[in-house]
């Protein structure tokens, strides 16, 4: 019997099975593509043992790979080899991604950015000529949504007429309805001009790419040549949410609200962001001394 190598796997059992059954399916296939493959293809799957991806590690550290990357690729590759033993495929008998420990890394420090910083950048993407990134970027910060969510976005699941939009299945696994403002509407009713003028009007994505028609499966490489350019490299996609959630609250809503609207399941998570408005607290706190100022002057005129 022929032996199964890694490449081969994926192609006849894995990738059917993933398209099938996972949302980050498209995500997993650049893993493989750019890390996976190169590595492993040609290997049988018995040969894949804790050396090798070692080796891969020890490459990626070289070739200047972020921790968080590496781990990713890591992740990615021990769940391939848990459906290799699941089904008996190869004469896997161990998976050796388990045994190889992921590196440290460092937290990322949350960035928010400034009115400054977001009108510099919403500049340089209206010079830019990414059909889609001019619109995707200003509608995270509008909204505050994860980046899939707004990649994956459909028409059916917006009502223009109660400025709503419905995200179907969110990260919790439960719909999020989330308010649209003016200006959310706007970049929306621009996205769409774009979509008609490149012959996309029956498109069922708000945000698809003009080449194919499909949602982009990245962006990255389009955004980060535009975040360098506008001087923000330490800025994330994420960190758009982030920035949302800052100027919730320092508009004075609760955090209530920013769990409402971020789609936290637990306001646990929303109280990184109990910071972010120091002038509300000193307001706070100087209510507390106008009450007592005016005790203590009624008790020293008795």
């Amino acid at each position: 019997m022929a032996e199964v190598t890694f490449a081969a796997f994926l192609r006849e059992h894995y990738t059917p099975y993933a398209f099938s059954t996972k949302r980050s399916a498209s995500w997993e296939q650049i893993i493989f593509r750019v890390h996976l493959v190169p590595a492993f293809g040609d290997m049988p799957l018995h040969t894949i043992g804790r050396a090798s991806i070692t080796a891969l590690v020890i490459a990626k550290q070289k070739a200047g790979y972020k921790p968080d990357t590496i781990n990713r690729i890591l992740a990615n590759l021990r769940v391939v080899l848990s459906k290799v033993l699941e089904w008996e495929i190869g004469g896997l008998e161990i998976n050796a991604a388990k045994q190889v420990k992921g590196l440290r890394d460092p937290p990322h420090l949350d960035r928010y950015l400034s009115q400054i910083d977001a009108q510099r950048l919403m500049r340089l993407l209206e010079a830019g000529s990414s059909a889609m990134l001019r619109f995707i970027v200003p509608f995270l910060l509008f909204t505050g949504a994860r980046k899939r969510e707004a990649l994956d976005a459909q028409w059916r699941f917006v009502d223009l007429e109660r400025a709503t939009w419905t995200i179907p299945l969110t990260k919790s696994g439960r719909p999020r309805h989330i308010p649209l403002s003016p200006q959310a509407l706007s970049i929306l009713e621009q996205a769409k001009r774009e979509a008609q003028a490149s012959g996309l009007e029956r498109c069922d994505w708000i945000f698809p790419n003009v080449k194919t028609g499909k949602p982009y499966v990245t962006i990255f490489h389009a955004w980060d040549r535009c975040r360098r350019e506008a001087g923000l490299g330490d800025v994330r996609l994420h960190d758009l949410r982030h920035s949302f959630a800052s100027a919730l609250v320092n508009r004075g809503m609760t955090l209530y609200d920013v769990k409402e609207l971020l789609g936290h399941a637990n306001v646990t998570t929303t109280q990184r962001y109990a910071h972010l408005s120091p002038q509300r607290l000193q307001n706070a706190v100087a209510q507390a001394g106008v009450h007592y100022e005016i005790e203590s002057s009624a008790h020293l005129r008795r």
